[in-house]
């Protein structure tokens, strides 16, 4: 017995055993933390999904394109919530929610939305969400802690491009193939098409210098291009003339052969299948703030030269060809009267301010074909003003230059639009701000 007394045996197990308890604690306790840093892992999923949703919500709800629904910005939000099971107490009937019909014992969830105007002192559209969620602490409350609040907060902003585009297809895509040589370094390029290759990139020879490239469809072609692009994003840009796309003309008289004619009200008239094809010595004398009324083939080539001021409507069936050395150069009307224009048009006079070509729509989109607006050979076009060209696709190949340097800027808008071969667009004098507005988007700041 004295010997039992006195014997060591067991008595590191004992003290290992002592020793384990404040362990296992630690242990237990750090796995009950682990479980409050998921439960904020998924509250900061939902914050995202909250504010990000509520975000293009609020876009879509102060752009009439986009087709957003009746849902204010804060049911927007608290359904992505929802659908990333945080819910409102009585709020979980929202569309796809994961939200439980009751949540255990002592477990409630918030989840707040709001609208601002600044964030962090900075003036802009946000919206915010916030998302928590309170539990009771099991063993943490040997630390005094009887409930956890576990909460994340998301900020989300509708930005606006800094560079408003001055090229904007409106159904179909704008490609660029071959070695084209693109500097618009003050506006950029976009595509209302919804199609995956709405911007298309074929080769990898293109000199791109754009303030910004987007579209509400998809990009195909070369990463490196395609990496640059904003793409489905969630509105289209506003067309600003999309009043005169359902205008009809009546049959207008024919102007005199072989003399560019301009119209007016009294005397309206078209000039038919004109054509230049000879030298510069053929070119006729500047243009002084006429209208012109094209119909058929209207074509110039052979190093002749147009310019001047002049506002161009091509009418249903027309095209504009280009090539040889040949060059339009001109720039849009301040302000066109109402006497300049036919009566079906007279109402839309302030439309033209500034449009140096106008393509009306065929009512019979058949013969709206492919490529009828052609500017190729080593031809020039300088503008100073507005290309609306709705039913056109519009092709730049070989070597023309569209040049818009030197203080002047012209917007293209059209169908479609194909750069290839080594077609120059140079839009450097284009000034910060066209008739396009800037592509909106949402993104994350918080």
């Amino acid at each position: 017995m004295r010997g039992l007394l006195h014997s060591r045996r067991g008595s590191v197990a004992f003290a290992t055993v002592i020793a384990l308890v404040p362990l296992i604690g630690v242990v237990a306790l750090g796995g009950e933390a682990g479980s409050w840093y998921v439960t904020r892992q998924h509250a900061q999923n939902a914050a995202d999904a909250a504010a990000y949703s509520g975000a293009v919500q609020q876009l879509c709800l102060s752009n009439p394109p986009c087709a957003a629904g009746l849902e204010s910005v804060d049911y927007r939000a608290k359904q992505s919530a929802a659908q990333n099971a945080f819910c409102n107490a009585g709020g979980t009937s929202y569309p796809g929610s994961q939200c439980a019909g009751s949540l255990p014992s002592g477990v409630s969830q918030t989840v707040q939305v709001a609208s601002l105007t600044s964030w962090k002192g900075a003036a802009g559209t946000y919206v915010q969400a916030t998302v928590s969620q309170q539990q009771p602490a099991y063993l943490a409350r040997v630390l005094g802690l009887s409930t956890v609040n576990i909460g994340a907060t998301a900020v989300a902003k509708v930005q606006s491009l800094t560079a408003p585009p001055c090229v904007l297809s409106l159904t179909g895509s704008i490609s660029f193939q071959g070695s084209p040589n693109i500097d618009a370094p003050n506006c950029g390029m976009a595509s209302n098409s919804t199609a995956k290759d709405a911007i298309n990139f074929t080769g990898g020879g293109m000199s791109m210098n754009l303030g910004s490239l987007s579209t509400v469809g998809g990009c195909t072609g070369g990463a490196s291009f395609c990496n640059t692009a904003l793409t489905y994003m969630p509105a289209p840009i506003p067309n600003p003339f999309s009043a005169l796309d359902g205008v009809t003309i009546p049959t207008l008289a024919k102007c005199p052969d072989n003399t560019l004619t301009a119209s007016s009200a009294a005397t309206p008239c078209r000039n038919d299948k004109f054509k230049l094809t000879g030298n510069a010595s053929d070119s006729p004398a500047p243009l002084t703030g006429g209208v012109y009324f094209i119909s058929g083939e209207f074509t110039l080539s052979g190093g002749v030269s147009i310019s001047g001021t002049a506002l161009f409507i091509l009418l249903p069936g027309s095209s504009l060809k280009m090539n040889g050395g040949s060059s339009l150069n001109i720039t849009g009307n301040p302000s066109v009267a109402a006497s300049q224009l036919p009566s079906a048009l007279q109402s839309y006079a302030s439309l033209f301010a500034n449009m140096a070509i106008y393509k009306i729509p065929d009512p019979d989109t058949s013969k709206n074909g492919p490529n009828d607006l052609q500017f190729g050979g080593n031809s020039g076009i300088n503008l100073k003003g507005v290309m609306y060209l709705p039913s056109a696709n519009v092709t730049y190949q070989g070597d023309p230059t569209l040049d818009l340097a030197g203080g002047k800027c012209g917007e293209l808008i059209a169908k479609s639009v194909e750069f290839n071969g080594n077609a120059t667009f140079d839009t450097t004098g284009c000034p910060s701000q066209t008739k396009l507005t800037s592509s909106q988007y949402v993104q994350l700041v918080q």
